[in-house]
């Protein structure tokens, strides 16, 4: 398995699908419990627009680990580049 070198940006308003580079990885943080998880940023493009606001889609997110929408820092970090 590779090792994922993280560093941690929060997505600004004007970011969109198509703004991100192949290897940044998107991820959800909940503000109840703190789960954070990977969200797969295609299947979300190919169903909000790659030219859709990132930040656009918190309030649809959901957390599967408290069942609440308190999903309200969508981030990215660098995963493994090929």
């Amino acid at each position: 398995m590779a090792k994922l070198r993280v560093y941690i940006a929060f997505v600004t308003n004007l970011e969109a699908f198509i703004d991100l580079a192949s290897y940044e990885i998107l991820f959800a943080v909940c503000t109840e419990c703190s789960r954070a998880k990977q969200i797969d940023r295609y299947e979300l493009a190919k169903k909000y627009g790659l030219y859709s606001p990132i930040n656009a889609i918190r309030p649809k997110l959901k957390c599967n680990a408290c069942d609440r929408k308190t999903v309200s820092v969508v981030g990215k970090a660098n995963g493994p580049r090929d």
